[in-house]
C-alpha cells in the first residue's frame, strides 16, 4: 500500500489545463464571495484527486470500478461545483449570454452529457481510449476534461451564474430524472454484461508484473459489478436529490394566498381587476 501511495503524479497536461482554468475563474469571477471561491477550490481539487492520485493510476491500470469513481466525481461534483462558483458579473455580458443559450437549449447540454458518459463506455471505444498509452499522454486529460465539461454543461441551466436564465423548476426535476433513468440503464447494463466485457483491465492487471495486481482483493466480475452500481446508484442518489431541491424550490416560490407561482398569481389579479 506504501508503493502504492507514491503513485501521486504532475501530468504537465493537467497541470497547464488547471492553470487555464484558475485563470479564466478570476477572470469571470474577480469579486466572488468566499463561500463561492471555496466551491471553485474545491472543483480543483477534485480534480486533482481524480487526475494526479492513486485512485487515478487504479483506474487507469487496474480498477474498472476506480475509473468509474473518477468519472462520477468529475462529472456530477467537481463540474456543478465549478458551475455555482462563478458570481454573476456585469462586466462580462458573455456570461449572461451564454447562459441565456444555454437555458433555451437545455436539451443540447442534457443530450452532450449524457451521449459523452454513454459513449465512453461502450466497449470497444472504452478500450481503444487506453491503447498505446506510455509516459504522459493527452488520453488522461481528453478522459477527466471532457467529463468534467459534461458536467459544467448539464449543471448550467439549472444553476448558472445568473439566476433568471435558470430553466423552470418543473422543467429541471424532468431534466434531472431522465438523466437519472439514462444513467441507471447504462449502470445496469454494466453491471450484468458479460465479464470481460471491458478488456483493458485484464491485460493491463497481466502488465502490471503483480505489483498492483490487486491491491483491493477484487475479482473482475466483482470489478465490473462495482463499476456499474458507482454508475447506477450514487448517480441516481445525485439526481433525486436535485430533483427533491427543484420541487421545494418551487413550492417555496408559490403564492401563499393562492397556492400559484407568484408571476400567475399577479396575471390573475390583474384580470379581475380588469
Amino acid at each position: 500500500m506504501g508503493t502504492l501511495l507514491s503513485q501521486w503524479h504532475a501530468d504537465p497536461f493537467i497541470l497547464a489545463a488547471v492553470i487555464c482554468l484558475v485563470y479564466l475563474y478570476f477572470r469571470l469571477s474577480p469579486h466572488a464571495p468566499v463561500r463561492q471561491r471555496g466551491y471553485f477550490w474545491s472543483a480543483i481539487a477534485l480534480t486533482g484527486i481524480t487526475t494526479c492520485s492513486p485512485l487515478h493510476f487504479l483506474g487507469m491500470h487496474v480498477y474498472f470500478s476506480a475509473h468509474m469513481i473518477s468519472h462520477v466525481v468529475l462529472l456530477l461534483i467537481a463540474g456543478p461545483l465549478l458551475v455555482i462558483s462563478i458570481a454573476p458579473n456585469p462586466s462580462a455580458p458573455m456570461l449572461k449570454r451564454i447562459s441565456g443559450f444555454l437555458q433555451k437549449r437545455s436539451w443540447l447540454t442534457w443530450m452532450a452529457a449524457v451521449a459523452l458518459m454513454w459513449c465512453w463506455h461502450i466497449p470497444s471505444v472504452f478500450d481503444a481510449s487506453f491503447a498505446g498509452m506510455s509516459g504522459f499522454t493527452v488520453m488522461p486529460l481528453l478522459h477527466a476534461g471532457s467529463m468534467l465539461l459534461a458536467g459544467i454543461l448539464f449543471c448550467w441551466p439549472l444553476a448558472g451564474p445568473f439566476p433568471e436564465t435558470h430553466i423552470h423548476p418543473l422543467s429541471g426535476i424532468i431534466y434531472l430524472a431522465t438523466a437519472c433513468i439514462s444513467c441507471s440503464l447504462l449502470g445496469l447494463l454494466i453491471t450484468f454484461a458479460p465479464i470481460n466485457t471491458f478488456h483493458h483491465y485484464g491485460m493491463s492487471g497481466s502488465s502490471m508484473n503483480g505489483m498492483f495486481s490487486n491491491p483491493w482483493g477484487l475479482t473482475p466480475a466483482a470489478d465490473q459489478q462495482a463499476a456499474g452500481l458507482i454508475m447506477w446508484v450514487p448517480c441516481c442518489f445525485v439526481y433525486l436529490s436535485g430533483c427533491l431541491y427543484l420541487l421545494g424550490r418551487w413550492f417555496a416560490a408559490k403564492d401563499p394566498n393562492t397556492g400559484l407561482e407568484p408571476s400567475i398569481s399577479l396575471n390573475l389579479s390583474i384580470n379581475e381587476h380588469e
